[in-house]
This record gives C-alpha cells, structure tokens and sequence, in this order.
C-alpha cells in the first residue's frame, strides 16, 4: 500500500476523505460523493475502506 493511501487511512474521514465499504458494487452513495467533490475542490474516496470502530 503507497504511503499517501496509508496517511489518508490513518487520517480518517474529513471534508475532501470519504471511506467507502463497496463489497460488490458501487452503491448510490458513491456517485453522491463523486458529484459532491466534484462541486467543490476534489477528494479522496477509498473504496472498500469503513471507518474504524471507536
């Protein structure tokens, strides 16, 4: 795994990071954060990433 994947990982979620968990294929979500950065400054979406449990 690249150094910047691992950062963006270990960083968590934000503004321009969204995790995606996407098992078999890509759910309505996806497409709304992709319009979402799209709108804005861009962004990192991970698929097949979830949010760590806390």
């Amino acid at each position: 795994m690249s150094e910047r994947i691992t950062r963006l990982l270990s960083e968590g979620e934000g503004i321009a990071v969204e995790f995606k968990e996407c098992v078999n294929e890509l759910s309505k979500s996806v497409f709304e954060t992709v319009c979402a950065f799209s709108n804005r400054y861009g962004g990192h979406i991970l698929l097949g990433a979830t949010r760590p449990c806390r």
